[in-house]
């Protein structure tokens, strides 16, 4: 298996390479050169499997021999070990056609750890095998940063540098980020939002001075690593209902990365009929796939700051398929994205587009309104992203399709938000519960070039002296 950029498709690279590297020298995001396929057959295997187990045979199509079998099955083994949840993803049927897919039993309590902890142990395994150390950077609007820091933590083989947006993030997303204690992790608040962060991460890539200094791996959905192991909760959920029919699923979105996992899902063989991009007010993936363009505009601050996000970067990812890998025509659409703030698509794409996604804009009142009504009918308190992908598929009143919800993010996450609608507290989970006692360590930086590119080289232990 080999991995090409979305802007150079001549390039040839193996996985342990990308996985390494996280963003192409070119700016571009890694994809496969051809898709693997998962047979009907294998479909039907998944379902006396267990997550591991689905996990492995997944991923392998994608990794292949690089990593053997054994040490394959055993990074796995261990990156869920410390999931509260037996199963390691739950699944609730709330109606005779709709489920809801919890994947907030991870150390973190967020869907990112279920590639996350895999991703660290990968970096690890390969970082060890070629007798390299990394500098990992990487930008989080709320959840990444604290499932990328549990991952990388007290690992001699890397540090990790993590942006957050000040003062956009929850008090607990925040909490869950300052307080691990490892001298191989750097928090640092900037002073603007997550597309702040994210530009400040893609430049400092990018930088041809930082080159020879640093030897840079991104822990974003940017590095392909992190897509992979989205897969697995799409084929693992689908296998566990076990119905033959296609599946809907309604995913809260923001920087695309999770519901373009779905996308690769249905790609190599899931049987899913529509993928629901379900987007707060800032409505960027909406407006692209329901009237053809891109209109970059302030990130609105809302009750779901995951998806506070105004410019998402995998979807260069889904620009490079909808453009048969033309590499020229998506440096000229993202050039055109970054210099005039808007592109347009045309029309013809517009239904290619919508072939595999709808897509719906849910605002803060009916976001509320969901997580009442999921309360006092169903006795389940979901968080404010959950609700935005609940609200999205009423919204398109999309009828008798199965629909799978993706639950994002344990609501404790937002205890005041949950606290206004039900009047009613979510305590942490047990191992969490400290959290609010202990003390937060995290650097406030103005949103400058410059002054982030110096901190890095001022703390980092392996900046090379050139």
């Amino acid at each position: 298996m080999y991995y090409e950029s979305t802007r150079n498709n001549k390039l040839k690279k193996k996985f342990s390479e990308v996985l390494l590297d996280g963003l192409a020298d070119d700016g571009g995001l890694y994809v496969p050169k051809k898709w693997p396929k998962v047979s009907k057959k294998e479909l039907s295997k998944f379902q006396n499997m267990n997550y591991q187990q689905i996990a492995f045979h997944i991923s392998k199509k994608f990794i292949e021999n690089e990593i053997n079998d054994r040490d394959l099955k055993k990074i796995i083994t261990k990156s869920f070990k410390n999931f509260s949840k037996k199963n390691i993803a739950n699944i609730k049927e709330l109606e005779s056609n709709e489920w809801l897919l919890e994947l907030f039993y991870g150390p973190t309590l967020a869907f990112k750890d279920y590639a996350l902890q895999v991703v660290g142990n990968l970096f690890e395994y390969v970082l060890k095998k070629e007798k390299k150390k990394i500098t990992i950077i990487g930008a989080t609007s709320g959840d990444t940063g604290s499932a990328a820091i549990n991952a990388c933590k007290n690992k001699s083989t890397m540090e990790l540098f993590i942006f957050h947006p000040y003062k956009k993030v929850s008090n607990i997303q925040r909490r869950l980020m300052t307080t691990v204690k490892s001298n191989n992790i750097y928090n640092i608040a900037i002073k603007g939002n997550f597309d702040d962060c994210q530009k400040i991460v893609k430049r400092l890539f990018l930088d041809k001075k930082l080159k020879d200094k640093f030897h840079f791996s991104a822990i974003n959905s940017i590095n392909w690593a992190r897509i992979l192991f989205q897969l697995i909760y799409y084929f693992y959920s689908v296998s566990k209902i076990n119905k033959k029919k296609k599946y809907t699923f309604s995913v809260p979105s923001g920087n695309f990365g999770n519901v373009y996992s779905g996308y690769i899902a249905k790609k190599i063989g899931l049987p899913i009929d529509k993928l629901i991009i379900a987007t707060n007010e800032n409505d960027v993936l909406s407006t692209f796939t329901n009237k053809g363009y891109i209109k970059l505009k302030s990130v609105k601050q809302t009750i779901s700051p995951s998806m506070d996000i105004q410019l998402p970067s995998n979807l260069e990812r889904f620009i490079y398929d909808l453009f048969s890998k033309n590499n020229n025509l998506v440096k000229d659409y993202i050039k055109k994205l970054y210099k005039n703030k808007r592109i347009f698509i045309n029309k013809n794409k517009i239904k290619q587009i919508q072939i595999y996604f709808k897509s719906s804009k849910v605002d803060e009142k009916e976001t509320l309104l969901a997580i009442k009504e999921f309360f006092i009918k169903k006795k389940i308190i979901i968080d404010p992203h959950t609700a935005v992908g609940i609200s999205a598929k009423r919204n398109l009143e999309i009828k008798n399709k199965p629909t799978i919800y993706i639950a994002t993010a344990h609501a404790s996450k937002f205890p005041e938000t949950i606290n206004k609608v039900i009047k009613r507290k979510v305590p942490l989970p047990e191992k969490n519960k400290s959290l609010l006692k202990l003390k937060e360590n995290y650097k406030i930086i103005d949103s400058s070039y410059n002054k982030i590119k110096n901190y890095l080289i001022q703390k980092s232990k392996f900046v090379k002296n050139v």
